[in-house]
């Protein structure tokens, strides 16, 4: 959902950009603080035993849990920077991992 408003707000910045900038910002915003708790709560799901996470996706979790800056590109490409600089989140595969876990449990 926060995705499909990034971009729908990217394709508004005709219309009146220092609206639309704010909105943005603020959206980036909700996108990474909703990333960090969805990871969070895969992360204590693993650490319970109830999932079990390949590399590549532990590697996801941790890199945007521990991020100080994030970026977000058109083509739904996640950068997320700590200290050990940039890395690339692939974030449809984490969202649709996420999905399904949660289909299960539900």
């Amino acid at each position: 959902m926060v995705l499909n408003q990034l971009n729908r707000l990217k394709n508004q910045m005709n219309i009146s950009n220092r609206i639309v900038e704010r909105d943005l910002l603020k959206t980036k915003c909700q996108l990474e603080l909703s990333l960090a708790a969805l990871c969070i709560l895969l992360r204590k799901m693993c650490e319970n035993q109830f999932i079990i996470l390949n590399q590549e996706r532990r590697k996801d979790i941790n890199s945007i849990i521990h991020s100080n800056r994030f970026d977000f590109f058109e083509d739904d490409k996640v950068y997320v920077y700590s200290q050990k600089g940039q890395e690339e989140v692939n974030i449809n595969q984490l969202l649709d991992y996420a999905k399904r876990i949660f289909k299960e449990i539900v």
